[in-house]
């Protein structure tokens, strides 16, 4: 689950925006995490008449409740506090404008030793729908 808010825009190109996420995993991973980032989202598309598309990248910071077990067998250790990117790819559902559909990779990272010395981290792939009020 996510909250997100425009913060600013730049002519019709870019918007500033910030976000939090409350993630829960389970299967190889059962443990939430927290996530709060800022983000630039490239606005205009050659395309846009016909498919509204918009494409963010945020970085910021990424807190979970147990060291993810995926991190520690990939890369031997991790941390709880690592920094977190976010890539995503968003079209509006057409004659919807309310509805969003988005791919979005989502990337803890001790960026480079960074976090507590952790050089590695885990991406996880997914696809959602949202709705904006």
């Amino acid at each position: 689950m996510a909250v997100g808010k425009g913060l600013a825009d730049y002519k019709h190109y870019l918007r500033l925006e910030g976000e939090g996420q409350v993630a829960k995993h389970w299967g190889e991973q059962d443990h939430f995490e927290f996530n709060a980032l800022l983000g630039l989202r490239w606005l205009p598309f050659p395309w846009d008449r016909y498919l509204d598309t918009s494409f963010a990248m945020g970085a910021g910071l990424s807190y979970a409740t147990d060291e993810p077990e995926i991190e520690v067998e990939k890369n031997d250790r991790t941390a709880r506090l690592l920094g977190y990117l976010m890539f995503e790819l968003a079209m509006v559902v057409p004659r919807q404008p309310n509805w969003t559909l988005f791919a979005r990779v989502h990337h803890r990272s001790g960026a480079f030793g960074l976090f507590d010395g952790v050089s590695g981290g885990s991406n996880v792939v997914g696809a959602g729908l949202r709705y904006t009020f």
